[in-house]
């Protein structure tokens, strides 16, 4: 009779536990209080959520227009511009909102403030695009460089940067010096050889015309070496 019992109580609490999770799934189940911008839906789980399945990302597009996401509020009202950083959404290849996003306090801080973003989540198409997204810096090394930017930078941060200078020209003999004996002033976006004593514009010249060679000032071009007897 005891044991009778005790399955009826324990079933009854289960049963209101039920209930109250159905009618007030938000005081009863929800992972902490919702951001400020989705402090109305507070009362609303099932704006984000599927009975028993959790949240949908087609919940999240039916407010987040995908293709607005960066670019316009869910109001359709145009962002501060420019927002480069934000407007890439339309370039996933997943839609998987959740990966990165949650609007739950309590899940938040389980994971972070924001998962790290990870360019493997854009379409391979636009991966090497980097400006879409970034705005060139305005260093001296950077300036009117318009190279693939994978040539130094990979996709997992931005610091950590390998410039092979060898591809370009091979700093090696006398040719090892500081970077303003060829970038003066330390502007890499040009270069000259006319920094040592044994390259002067007027002996530089008459050398290459005795060459019958007449187009000399990209002297990188043939003479990826530095040795004048080793030209490409």
């Amino acid at each position: 009779m005891m044991r009778r019992w005790m399955l009826a109580a324990v079933s009854a609490i289960l049963l209101g536990l039920g209930v109250l999770a159905a009618l007030h799934p938000d005081r009863m189940i929800a992972p902490g209080t919702l951001s400020k911008s989705h402090a109305d839906l507070a009362t609303d789980c099932f704006a984000c959520h599927l009975p028993l399945r959790g949240t949908s990302p087609d919940k999240c597009i039916g407010c987040h227009a995908l293709a607005n996401i960066g670019l316009r509020t869910t109001k359709g009202m145009p962002l501060p511009s420019p927002r480069p950083k934000i407007a890439f959404h339309q370039q996933l290849i997943s839609h998987d909102c959740m990966a990165c996003h949650t609007s739950h306090q309590g899940v938040a801080r389980l994971q972070g403030k924001r998962r790290p973003f990870s360019h493997e989540l854009l379409d391979p198409a636009v991966r090497g695009q980097c400006g879409t997204c970034h705005t060139p810096p305005g260093t001296a090394v950077h300036r009117g460089v318009t190279a693939n930017c994978a040539q130094c930078h990979g996709l997992t941060g931005w610091k950590g940067a390998n410039f092979d200078h060898g591809k370009f020209f091979l700093l090696q003999g006398p040719h090892d010096v500081p970077c303003a004996t060829c970038h003066v002033g330390n502007d890499t976006s040009g270069y000259t050889c006319y920094g040592c004593h044994e390259h002067q514009p007027d002996g530089i010249r008459a050398k290459h015309l005795r060459e019958g060679i007449r187009n000399f000032e990209n002297c990188a071009q043939c003479h990826r070496s530095g040795d004048a007897e080793d030209d490409d």
